[in-house]
C-alpha cells in the first residue's frame, strides 16, 4: 500500500483550498483529491487580484499599438483538456473540469520518475525506478488511456554521474527526462545527464544509445524539436563553470551550438517555441552569484536573432525566471518568478507574457513551497504547486490550480506529496479539445 494512500485521511479538501487560495469565497467544495475516483463537484473559486501594470517594454521587444488583454492571451487555440499528473506510485489523468482518473499503478517496489504522453494523447510513457540491494533498475512503460500496458522496456542502469563543481537551481539536472518525439514513434530516456536512449514505445526494439559525443561534459534535458528531426539540450562543462545550448542534428548526428557560454552566465533552462525554428531559453548567474538574475531570451535555432523577452530585474535585483510554458499557438509564454528568500528562491508570482507585443500580466499566487510546471488548457492556464507542508506537521501537498480566462482561480485537484520527490506533471499532448480527453509534459 503506498504511503500516498496511508495519509490521505489527513488531507481535506477545506486544508488544502485554505492554504492554496488567496481569497475563498464560500467553499460549496474543495479541490479533488486522489482518493475521490471521479469528482464531479465545481472546485472552489477565488477571485484574481487585478494584474499589475506590465514592466516597461524592453528596448528588444517590439510594442504595438493595443495590447492583447489577459483574456486575449489565454484564449488560444490548440491547448488540451487534461492534463496527466504522476505521484509516487500512480498516475493520473486530470481534465480541466476536475474529473480525475486513475491510470497506472506502480509494482510494488517501484516509483514513478517521470511520464510524458503521447502526441496523439491516447498512450503515456512511465520512467520507473526499482530500487534493489545492488543498484537501482529502470523501465519504461507505456500505457493507453483505458489503463492497459502496451509495452515494457527495461533501461541500462545509467554510469556514475561527473561530479559537480557549481549546482545550478531550478535547472532540471539530476532530473530524469523522458519525452516522446512529435510523430509518436520514439520515446528519449535519461536517467543521469551521462546517459541518453532512444526507445521504441512498443518495445519491438531494445534501447539505442545516443551519441553527444562532440558535446563537453554533462548532457542535459534533453528535448525533441516540433519537428523530431533534431534534439535541443543544455551542454555543461565538467567542472560545472560554463553551459551552453546546443543542437543534435539527428539525420546527420552533426552537433550546433545556439547559446555560447559567457562568463558568469550560464544556460539553466529552455523549451522550443511550436515553429520549431526558435527557442525560449533562460539565462543567468549562478545561485552563489549576488550580483545578477536569470532573465528569458528568445532565439533562432541557427544561433541568431537572439533577444530578451524578460528581464527578472524588473520584479527584484536577483529575481529568477523559471517553467517556461509558450501557448501552443506560440504568441505567449508563461513562467514563475522567483525572489530571494532566507532559505534560498521563494515564488513570487506566474506571469503571462505576449511574445508579439511584449506585454505581461502578473498572477500572484498564495504562499506555496515551489511551482512544479505550468501548462495551457482549453479554460486557460494550469499551474501545480507544492505547499510547504509545515502546518500542524502535515506532509507537503501538491494541487493543480486553474486559472481560468475570466481571471478566476480553482483548485482543481490536489493529493499528498513525499516530503523529497520532485513532481513534474505533463500536459496531454494533442490539439486540445477537438482530441479525444484521456481517462488516464512539455
Amino acid at each position: 500500500m503506498s504511503r500516498f494512500r496511508d495519509n490521505w485521511p489527513a488531507y481535506p479538501a477545506a486544508l488544502v483550498a485554505g492554504l492554496m487560495l488567496v481569497a475563498c469565497a464560500d467553499e460549496d467544495t474543495g479541490p479533488q483529491f486522489a482518493t475521490d475516483p471521479r469528482p464531479t463537484l465545481p472546485a472552489t473559486e477565488a477571485a484574481l487580484p487585478a494584474a499589475s501594470p506590465p514592466p516597461a517594454l524592453l528596448p528588444t521587444t517590439v510594442p504595438v499599438a493595443t495590447p492583447a488583454s489577459f483574456t486575449d492571451l489565454l484564449n488560444v487555440r490548440g491547448a488540451v483538456s487534461t492534463v496527466f499528473v504522476p505521484t509516487d506510485s500512480d498516475v493520473w489523468s486530470i481534465s480541466s473540469d476536475g474529473k480525475a482518473t486513475r491510470l497506472f499503478v506502480a509494482p510494488d517496489g517501484a516509483s514513478i520518475r517521470v511520464i510524458d504522453p503521447a502526441p496523439n494523447a491516447q498512450e503515456v510513457a512511465v520512467l520507473l525506478e526499482t530500487a534493489t540491494d545492488a543498484q537501482p533498475t529502470f523501465q519504461v512503460v507505456t500505457v493507453d488511456i483505458a489503463g492497459s500496458v502496451l509495452a515494457r522496456i527495461d533501461v541500462p542502469a545509467p554510469a556514475t554521474a561527473p561530479a559537480r563543481a557549481t549546482p545550478v537551481a531550478q535547472d532540471g539536472e539530476g532530473r530524469p527526462t523522458i519525452d516522446w518525439s512529435p510523430q509518436g514513434d520514439r520515446v528519449l530516456a535519461q536517467i543521469q545527464a551521462t546517459d541518453v536512449v532512444e526507445i521504441d514505445p512498443d518495445g519491438a526494439r531494445g534501447p539505442m544509445p545516443l551519441d553527444f559525443g562532440d558535446a563537453a561534459g554533462s548532457v542535459i534535458a534533453p528535448e525533441w524539436s516540433p519537428t523530431g528531426q533534431s534534439i535541443a539540450f543544455i551542454s555543461e562543462s565538467e567542472d560545472g563553470e560554463t553551459r551552453s545550448l546546443n543542437l543534435l542534428d539527428t539525420t546527420n548526428g552533426e552537433i550546433s551550438t545556439i547559446v555560447r557560454p559567457i562568463a558568469g552566465r550560464l544556460v539553466v533552462d529552455f523549451t522550443w517555441l511550436p515553429d520549431g525554428v526558435s527557442l525560449l531559453f533562460t539565462e543567468g548567474g549562478g545561485p552563489d552569484n549576488a550580483t545578477t538574475g536569470i532573465d528569458l531570451w528568445r532565439i533562432d535555432a541557427n544561433g541568431e536573432n537572439r533577444a530578451l523577452v524578460a528581464s527578472a530585474g524588473t520584479v527584484a535585483p536577483v529575481a529568477r525566471i523559471t517553467n517556461l510554458s509558450p501557448s501552443p499557438d506560440g504568441r505567449s509564454v508563461a513562467y514563475t518568478v522567483l525572489v530571494p528568500g532566507s532559505r534560498g528562491p521563494v515564488v513570487d508570482s506566474v506571469w503571462v507574457r505576449s511574445l508579439v507585443s511584449g506585454v505581461g500580466f502578473r498572477i500572484p499566487l498564495p504562499s506555496v513551497g515551489s511551482v512544479q510546471d505550468i501548462w495551457w488548457t482549453d479554460v486557460g492556464i494550469v499551474i501545480s504547486v507544492v505547499t510547504s507542508g509545515t502546518a500542524q506537521g502535515r506532509s507537503p501537498t501538491e494541487a493543480l490550480l486553474e486559472v481560468k480566462r475570466d481571471g478566476s482561480i480553482a483548485a482543481l485537484w490536489a493529493a499528498p506529496l513525499a516530503v523529497g520527490t520532485p513532481r513534474n506533471a505533463t500536459p496531454a499532448a494533442g490539439s486540445g479539445p477537438t482530441q479525444p480527453s484521456a481517462a488516464g509534459t512539455g
